[in-house]
């Protein structure tokens, strides 16, 4: 059993914290006017973008054994920010770069991935009725890449293409994470040196296009025929799970001070976004990349730890709930008296 007061898991809390800490030194990163794919900060880049979402993706598919209770929070948990944040940040691009474009159906940034999680627990208890889903939802993340519609309109491209994580998740059970734990911890240090090295190469020498990891698109879209495309991506999906089997091996399950980032990742990951705006626009036009390198490793650093604290965590989710209260709920209820 993990270790854990009431339901805390820690080791998905530890294993949070490390994704949340990718995100955010992966995106400040490509952000940096010093970025090149191959330096140091594109294979970190490369890296993290092989594991970061699809491990996300499978741990919230693990938490939600309870299909209607995840269909009835759906909408506030992750629609409601998504629609609330949506103009917040159009607001913030503008002031920042002093030109900026809204659309509602084109999600900027991170916040596709709370569009995507909507959809994942809002639907979550139909797609389980559908026999051998998990399967079907392999075949799905591949042949979406088929077809142009599925792009980055309403996050449908990554939706389809990650779904088999969030469905691995929710199947997985918790004997399989122990025979997980029982794996030698050697063999899976072993694994890792020879993932890193792996990826590290594709990443000099270009064989896999960026936009590849990021499966937003179509294959067409980032330059790779169907059946190359295809390939490619069960080559990465197959990466990511030994990632996710790495990850649940070797990082601890006890209660460390990763844990406390590790319950806070989605205020890190919403607030984050604004700190890249600016490094985006005012950049770290350096001719040594390695004090690029050091800077925005410090700077991602300090903002996983300042946004992960309590106090930013129930800012964030005051604010929320009680926008929720005065434009859902309140509304809600005086048209239902009225009627």
């Amino acid at each position: 059993m993990a270790e854990s007061i009431g339901n805390r898991n820690y080791l998905f809390d530890n294993i949070k914290a490390i994704l949340i800490f990718s995100v955010v030194l992966a995106h400040y990163f490509r952000a940096s006017t010093s970025f090149d794919m191959e330096d140091l900060e594109g294979i970190v880049y490369i890296t993290s973008f092989s594991y970061i979402m699809q491990a996300f993706f499978f741990i919230s598919g693990y938490f939600s054994g309870d299909p209607q209770k995840c269909r009835d929070n759906a909408f506030k948990t992750f629609l409601y920010p998504y629609l609330i944040l949506m103009p917040i940040m159009f607001g913030i691009r503008y002031l920042v770069f002093g030109d900026a474009h809204f659309d509602l159906t084109l999600p900027t940034m991170a916040l596709w991935y709370l569009l995507t999680l909507f959809f994942y627990r809002y639907f979550l208890i139909d797609l389980i009725k559908i026999k051998n889903i998990l399967l079907i939802s392999f075949f799905v993340s591949l042949t979406a890449g088929f077809i142009p519609f599925f792009d980055s309109t309403l996050a449908l491209g990554r939706t389809l293409a990650f779904l088999p994580f969030f469905l691995m998740g929710y199947y997985c059970k918790e004997e399989w994470i122990e025979k997980i734990r029982r794996i030698p911890k050697a063999a899976s240090m072993m694994t890792l040196a020879i993932l890193l090295f792996f990826i590290a190469a594709l990443t000099v020498l270009e064989a896999v296009p960026l936009e590849a990891f990021h499966m937003k698109n179509s294959y067409g879209a980032t330059g790779l025929g169907n059946l190359e495309g295809a390939a490619i991506r069960l080559l990465l999906s197959a990466i990511s799970l030994v990632w996710i089997i790495i990850f649940i091996n070797l990082l601890p399950r006890r209660n460390t001070f990763l844990a406390m980032i590790g319950q806070n990742t989605m205020t890190v990951y919403i607030l984050h976004i604004i700190i890249r705006y600016f490094v985006k626009a005012f950049g770290f036009p350096f001719d040594n990349s390695g004090v690029s390198f050091l800077l925005l490793a410090v700077l991602a650093v300090l903002s996983v730890w300042l946004f992960s604290r309590p106090l930013a965590a129930a800012l964030y989710h005051h604010f929320m709930d009680k926008l929720y209260r005065w434009t859902v709920v309140i509304p809600r209820t005086l048209i239902r008296q009225i009627l």
